[in-house]
């Protein structure tokens, strides 16, 4: 019970079972296998987004632009697979499309020193268009079914989009824990100043935080686009601001230094199991964001409650400790006071 309070994973976890198994009193067929199954196929293209977004909040950055570095890798992607280019190559395309955009915001802010919330405002702004320029402002539709055959093809019963992420999760939680020169994203986001005088090269870090987010954006496009099997117009729309709500809600700081990838999948799912469950409970989709967004500020409130009163009572106990200590000093000091 006690790691559960001190984790906010843990708990946003405990939470969406809690949810889960609310709902299936009203409605049983939540619990399915193939139910919840495809509630984390569904959370993929944001868990991907969350994760990238990951990257930079934990150098205490801001990215407001992922939404639309997946949009236009998704248009990268579908005008390639619709030019007859093989996929491998269509999914480098888009790949390379979203690192070179995370590249571009990474040059503003870190070589120009452009305040971050306003370099990737800009680029927001900048993607939607050149997504417009591209596609002459229509969808890209009759995508090939090489990619679709990839989304719908199933291992077990779980879709192999899920199993490939998994292990991708899998791989960078190891990476995040063990390898001293990824852990530099916590120490750039906990203490800068500190971080350089260590000798990690802040700059280098930084830049590539942001070029992570692009990359992350380029492959969400990718399971997007297989998935729905078109490229709208709105695709990643919105999806930025939804990437920071899961990662806060997950547990990653917004002042840097705190959180893991767990942060952002525990996050994807809780924002993403939602959606499904207001359809469950027939609700109008209009109330998503309400509910969402009221969710989000509840457990973050909650959070911070917890951690309030587990950090004053800390405090008390250390100052109560040193009261003792102060008493049997004095104590101590008696006798030798007595003796003279």
């Amino acid at each position: 019970m006690k790691r559960i309070v001190k984790s906010r994973e843990l708990l946003v976890l405990a939470l969406l079972v809690a949810m889960i198994l609310a709902v299936s009193t009203v409605n049983a067929a939540v619990l399915r296998p193939i139910t919840l199954i495809n509630i984390v196929n569904s959370s993929l293209f944001l868990m991907l987004i969350a994760i990238g977004q990951m990257f930079v909040v934990l150098t205490r950055g801001i990215d407001v632009s992922v939404g639309a570095i997946a949009g236009l890798a998704a248009v990268i992607f579908g005008l390639a697979l619709n030019a007859g280019f093989p996929l491998p190559l269509a999914m480098l395309a888009a790949l390379v499309t979203g690192l070179a955009c995370g590249s571009f915001n990474a040059a503003g802010i870190v070589v120009f020193g452009v305040p971050p919330i306003i370099m990737t405002l800009g680029a927001l702004g900048a993607y939607r268009g050149l997504m417009r320029v591209l596609t002459g402002g229509s969808w890209i539709e009759s995508i090939p079914q090489s990619i679709k055959s990839l989304a719908v093809t199933r291992y077990q019963s779980v879709p192999l989009m899920v199993w490939a992420i998994a292990v991708l999760v899998v791989v960078l939680a190891v990476l995040l824990s063990r390898i001293k020169s990824v852990r530099n994203f916590y120490a750039v986001g906990d203490n800068r100043e500190g971080a350089y005088l260590l000798g990690i090269n802040v700059r280098a870090t930084e830049f590539t935080a942001y070029a992570l987010a692009g990359l992350f954006s380029g492959a969400a496009a990718i399971v997007f686009t297989g998935q729905i099997g078109f490229v709208p117009m709105q695709t990643g729309s919105g999806q930025e601001l939804k990437a920071i709500a899961a990662v806060v809600l997950g547990g990653v700081g917004l002042m840097g230094g705190t959180g893991s990838i767990w942060s952002a999948v525990i996050g994807a799912l809780f924002l993403t199991a939602i959606d499904s469950m207001m359809i469950f409970l027939k609700v109008p989709g209009s109330w998503n964001n309400a509910v969402a967004g009221a969710v989000l500020l509840a457990v973050v409130v909650f959070d911070y409650l917890i951690r309030r009163t587990v950090r004053n009572r800390q405090l008390a106990m250390r100052a109560a400790e040193m009261h003792r200590a102060e008493e049997d000093h004095d104590r101590a000091l008696q006798p030798r006071e007595a003796a003279r």
